[in-house]
């Protein structure tokens, strides 16, 4: 079950993404109260940067929730949006953490349930990355060759 306190940001376009925001509080559908939303004018507005920043700044996951592909209300092709995101978990992993900390939803507007369905499996699966991080860091550690020098 997943704990209140993995932090997650979602970026969240203005349209579709905050639609099923809003649908989802409409609902009284909840999630935790540490996913924070970001309210952006488009997902395409958002830059590889500026989502690293959220992991330097603390973020456990980040998530970009955006309109279905095709359905940008700026006609903003999903590419940019692809390219981005792809570019950021290349960064990610290179830095060695783990790429799926960050994922892209696109959902049809209204769908909160299927919002607060995905952002809940999403702190799940951020919690079991950090648990087999944890993991890996407590194990064994192999032994090491000591050599000792004489004075002879």
């Amino acid at each position: 079950m997943a704990t209140p306190y993995t932090e997650v940001l979602v970026f969240a376009c203005n349209w579709d993404a905050w639609s099923c925001i809003e649908t989802a509080a409409n609902l009284e559908v909840s999630y935790p109260t540490s996913v924070k939303v970001v309210r952006v004018s488009c997902l395409s507005r958002i830059h590889a940067g500026l989502i690293l920043k959220a992991f330097e700044f603390g973020a456990d996951g980040v998530m970009l929730l955006g309109c279905e592909p095709g359905k940008c209300r700026f006609g903003i092709d999903s590419e940019c949006i692809i390219k981005e995101y792809e570019k950021a978990r290349n960064v990610l992993e290179m830095l060695g953490l783990q790429k799926d900390r960050l994922v892209l939803v696109q959902l049809p507007a209204f769908n909160g349930h299927e919002f607060v369905m995905r952002v809940m499996s999403f702190i799940v699966e951020v919690e079991r990355l950090s648990a087999s991080r944890r993991a890996r860091s407590i194990g064994p550690r192999p032994a090491q060759d000591i050599t000792v020098l004489s004075n002879s």
